[in-house]
């Protein structure tokens, strides 16, 4: 379809949300009881397109593959591969080939398990609509539908497309997919003003939306990607993603490697050339520098430290599509979070009831499955369940009520409004008893829910009375009443009542809760069948109360925000609700207190934004009332601030800032198909407690990652070293590039592994995420890595000087001696990288049970080596005697006391070694 002719024709029909029904059923050329016919139908599925959004292209398998090979180290350690084929060292060769393989599987694999998990986790059935086709009712897939068909919608039903309502009978829609707003939105008929936002156009439903109460029927006017869900979909595929920090620093000290390597093995190879060294020895040599210099194990451990950290977050029902970005969850510094669903429970519950003199706060008790209310001002005192505006409060609960319980046994859930969903069951929780005897009662009358009166009214006998019992909105109750009903006896309700309630009633709204007002009426006689209850009755009500709902927080939010904030993590809140909402739930969770508790409005986010305006911006922790777009500017303020930003969501409408954001974390329980595509991670049990535990995780890895490239930097500095110093003293090679690849694949796999699986600091949790500038090895640590490989190299070093000048031993044994003082050394600094603050026999080293054993393994291996024929020619091994194993152990082992020693002195100076 010409993408050109669709929006042209989409134009001609902009705003139907400020048109009346007749105008918008005539430009849509449509009927509302038969319909579009069949063929017009077919036409208009050719113009306009099936009603599908575009899907997010997923990696194919080769693009994973490609990933895993674009890696400057990679390249390296391939054109190594290729010099040591040319010049017939064959087993070197074939050794590199082996180690890139490892490196690509690995990463393959993990990204590959982590798609696969994604793809389980996305399928979905196929929607079908209702829809008037001909003058008749069918049921059609809902990719076939096309603007100007006319659509039915039941409770319970999912809107499949843009429509415009043209009938509706208590008909609400959940919108918090697409707008964020936690209570469902009663919908109306009449036109609207132009300037209307789309969380406002109340005689408009949306694709992806659900509808939870009463019935309707609507014209569509947009589908596919017309839709505003569809073009939330296409500003997704605009929004462009940040580098993921790890990524940036591990290519950055891969440059500086190869920048060091290449100036040695350029200048080496010069120097050899001009004095008249023979060409293999030189390139021979240059290769041996190539490996001494590359660690090549450092994209394998990277890789497996991370999948197991990956594996680990997923015992924490956390999914993670990308290996590196469990590292960037440790540099957060702050979490953008939805209110709906991921801070709340993404459901109503009765919070308080307010009777004249009298405050009562609902407390809920849900492992014993009971709910009191107590009142604020009688010092936790219960009110008894006899008290006669309880009591009263208790039947217009349960009886002016038309929702439904799915499960007896505790009263969760159900079918109807989410607010009678509510009273249901408080009322079962309250007084079960009680309870089951109202719902046993028969209904004598009743008025409807009706969106334009606001009222609810039905009547019932009870204890011999015929009673009528009213709730709706305060405004619309409150002129309705005379008498007030204060402790237990009817007074006037005068004109300053019904000012007092209306001003309570604003407050209570304010502070973010959903309030309706309570009444009722004793009658005189059962009213007629034909009474109009609401005309005829719905007068000279008592007032009784107004109570208020709110969607409360999970349990465990309140610490897993007091966690991040004691990790020197801001938590904010990002939300489509009203900003009293956001203020209320903000302060229940501690992300706000009373004194930070402002909330920015959406509205006030603009592009010209002056640098004082900035810093209001990123000193704010609730933005309410926010729109997919303003959530982007959100996000680019902090960025520019220089955050590492973490963002969840689970609507269509969180989808762009999810792809913004440095980690962008989707729910799996409710999160939509195009949150989940576009995120970093997915939270199965949608528990913001989850991300706390992946933000420690990526702390945990970072710091293994920093251990490990510390501890293989040190000691391939070290073998750099050696060969400079030997190599431009005596032009001999002390390490040979097999025996160099040998040991590196041995210590830069096993032992560095083991660190970077460690399970890291019990108090990383304590401390501030570090800057998120910082680079992956900081000066301190290369101060570090050149002391440690210094030491190394100083012991090593004379050990082969030693052996070749005081006790004259050929080269080749001088080379073993090298090699295998070197081979012991570098297990043994593995206990080097204990934090100095740590003690030397007890700390997370040596708690760590992979380490011993990596060493024994590769001690073995290595003392193996020497005795298999095999292995001993390929390596160049020579026979030597007992006192030159003693040298090689004594040379092996002092550089670990002296680093530990260093330690040890200067733990409580400015800097630890």
């Amino acid at each position: 379809m010409d993408s050109s002719a669709s929006s042209k024709k989409h134009s001609e029909k902009e705003n139907p949300y400020s048109q009346n029904v007749d105008e918008v059923l005539r430009s849509f050329k449509t009927d509302p009881e038969k319909g579009l016919s069949d063929d017009e139908a077919e036409k208009r599925l050719d113009t306009y397109g099936r009603n599908q959004l575009k899907k997010q292209e997923q990696k194919s398998l080769l693009e994973i593959l490609i990933d895993q090979i674009n890696n400057p180290i990679v390249y390296l350690l391939t054109a190594a591969a290729v010099l040591a084929f040319v010049f017939g060292d064959i087993p070197e060769g074939i050794a590199i080939v082996v180690v890139l393989i490892l490196n690509t599987m690995i990463g393959f694999w993990m990204e590959f398990q982590a798609r696969k998990s994604m793809n389980a986790l996305q399928e979905m059935d196929k929607v079908m609509a209702h829809v008037f086709r001909g003058g008749e009712d069918k049921e059609i897939d809902a990719e076939l539908l096309v603007p100007g068909d006319i659509l039915e919608l039941e409770a319970g039903a999912l809107v499949p497309a843009d429509a415009r309502l043209i009938e509706a009978s208590e008909l609400s829609v959940d919108e918090s997919p697409l707008t964020g707003e936690s209570v469902p939105v009663s919908k109306e008929i009449d036109p609207l003003e132009v300037e209307t936002q789309v969380a406002d156009q109340k005689n408009m439903v949306f694709k992806g939306t659900a509808v939870t109460n009463g019935h309707g029927k609507a014209v569509i006017v947009t589908t596919g990607m017309d839709t505003q869900i569809g073009n939330i979909s296409e500003m997704v595929s605009k929004a462009e993603k940040e580098q993921i920090p790890l990524n940036r620093k591990l290519e950055t000290l891969t440059k500086k490697l190869i920048w060091v390597t290449a100036s040695l093995a350029t200048a080496f190879f010069l120097v050899g050339w001009m004095t008249g060294k023979e060409l293999y020895q030189l390139v021979q040599t240059a290769i041996a520098w190539t490996i001494a210099a590359i660690p090549e194990g450092l994209p394998i451990v990277a890789s497996i430290a991370l999948a197991k950290g990956m594996l680990r977050l997923a015992d924490h029902n956390v999914i993670v599509k990308q290996l590196a970005a469990v590292e960037t969850l440790g540099e957060t510094t702050v979490i953008f979070t939805d209110k709906t669903g991921t801070l709340t429970e993404n459901r109503l519950t009765l919070q308080m009831v307010e009777f004249d003199n009298m405050k009562g706060e609902v407390k809920w008790e849900k492992e014993k499955n009971r709910a009191d209310i107590v009142a604020s001002e009688l010092a936790e005192n219960r009110l008894k369940k006899n008290d006669k505006r309880l009591k009263r409060f208790f039947e217009i609960a349960v009886l002016c009520n038309d929702a439904e319980l799915n499960h007896a046994e505790n009263g969760e859930n159900g079918e109807g409004d989410p607010l009678d969903i509510s009273l249901l069951e408080f009322g079962k929780t309250f007084d079960s008893d009680r309870f089951n005897e109202l719902r046993e009662m028969e209904r004598i009358h009743e008025e409807p829910f009706d969106s334009e009166d606001m009222v609810m009214g039905t009547v019932y006998e009870i204890d011999g009375k015929i009673m009528l019992l009213c709730k709706g909105a305060a405004e619309s109750i409150a002129p309705r009443c005379s008498n007030t009903f204060s402790d237990g006896s009817l007074s006037e309700f005068t004109d300053e009542d019904k000012e007092k309630w209306n001003h309570r009633n604003q407050e209570l709204s304010e502070d973010g809760l959903r309030v309706i007002a309570f009444a009722f009426r004793e009658l005189e006689q059962k009213p007629a069948e034909d009474t109009d209850v609401e005309k005829e009755l719905m007068q000279d009500l008592t007032f009784l109360c107004l109570s208020g709902f709110i969607d409360p927080p999970r349990e465990e939010v309140k610490e897993s925000v007091a966690t991040c904030q004691k990790a020197g993590i801001k938590v904010e809140m990002v939300t489509g609700d009203h900003p009293g909402t956001a203020r209320n739930i903000a302060r229940e969770v501690n992300v706000a207190d009373e004194e930070s508790d402002k909330a920015i409005h959406g509205s006030e986010l603009r592009e010209d934004v002056d640098e004082h305006d900035r810093k209001e911006v990123v000193n704010t922790q609730i933005f309410a009332r926010v729109d997919p777009e303003q959530k982007l500017k959100i996000i680019e303020y902090y960025q520019q601030n220089g955050d590492i930003v973490a963002m969840t969501g689970d609507g269509v409408n969180d989808a762009p800032a999810l792809k913004k954001a440095d980690i962008g974390i989707a729910m799996g329980e409710r999160g939509t198909q195009v949150a989940q595509e576009v995120s970093d991670m997915v939270l199965k049990n949608d528990a913001f407690s989850s991300i706390v535990q992946a933000v420690r995780e990526g702390r945990i890895i970072f710091g293994n990652i920093r251990k490990f490239i510390i501890y293989q930097l040190s000691y391939h500095l070290s073998e750099i070293l050696i060969i400079a110093g030997v190599s431009f003293s005596v032009f001999a090679l002390p390490l040979l590039p097999l025996q160099l690849l040998f040991l590196n694949l041995l210590s830069d796999v096993f032992p560095a592994l083991a660190l970077g699986i460690g399970q890291g600091n019990p108090k990383i949790m304590e401390q501030d995420p570090k800057d998120p500038e910082e680079p992956i090895i900081n000066r301190n640590n290369w101060i570090m890595i050149a002391l440690y490989g210094l030491i190394l190299t100083l012991f090593i070093s004379g050990a082969y000087f030693f052996a070749l000048f005081y006790w004259h031993l050929s080269e080749e044994v001088c080379n073993n001696v090298a090699f295998f003082s070197l081979a012991f050394a570098q297990l043994w600094h593995v206990f080097d990288m204990r934090e100095a603050n740590e003690p030397i026999f007890n700390n997370q080293v040596t708690q760590n049970s992979y380490v011993w054993v990596a060493v024994v393994f590769c001690v073995s291996v290595i003392i193996a080596s020497y005795f298999i024929p095999q292995t001993y020619d390929v390596l160049s091994y020579q026979q030597m005697d007992l006192s030159t194993w003693i040298l090689i152990g004594i040379t092996s082992v002092l550089p670990m006391i002296t680093i530990q020693s260093l330690k040890e002195i200067t733990k409580n100076s400015r800097f630890e070694f």
